[in-house]
């Protein structure tokens, strides 16, 4: 039963996170697998699966902290960069709304025709 949901929970997992974030939590179902193992059936925990159980650990942690330090590096780049101002002069605002207001085509997607 418990196989079931964990595969299934994979499952759920499959298109809404990155491929190495997808692999992590397989390395996370690796070593909930052992530990459950080692709970439920008192099976043999070995130096060198611990050894391994620490390492994944180790590397989702750094693993998440790199990628919350990336976010918040994104995050700050976004808010530095200044908005853009434009400097229209009154003449250009109202050439641009003379041509607007003057021009006599129509929009042929809404059915409109031209004059010509």
């Amino acid at each position: 039963i418990l196989a079931v949901f964990c595969n299934l929970s994979q499952y759920l997992c499959i298109g809404r996170f990155s491929a190495v974030s997808f692999q992590v939590l397989g390395h996370m179902k690796t070593v909930c697998v052992l530990i459950l193992g080692w709970l439920l059936f008192d099976s043999a925990l070995t130096i060198k699966n611990i050894m391994g159980m620490s390492v994944a650990v180790i590397g989702m942690i750094i693993y998440s902290w790199a990628v919350e330090v990336s976010k918040q590096s994104a995050a700050k780049s976004l808010s530095i960069m200044p908005m853009k101002e434009t400097n229209f002069t009154e003449e250009d605002v109202s050439l641009l709304k003379s041509g607007f207001e003057t021009d006599s085509t129509k929009d042929i997607e809404l059915g409109g025709a031209t004059k010509q």
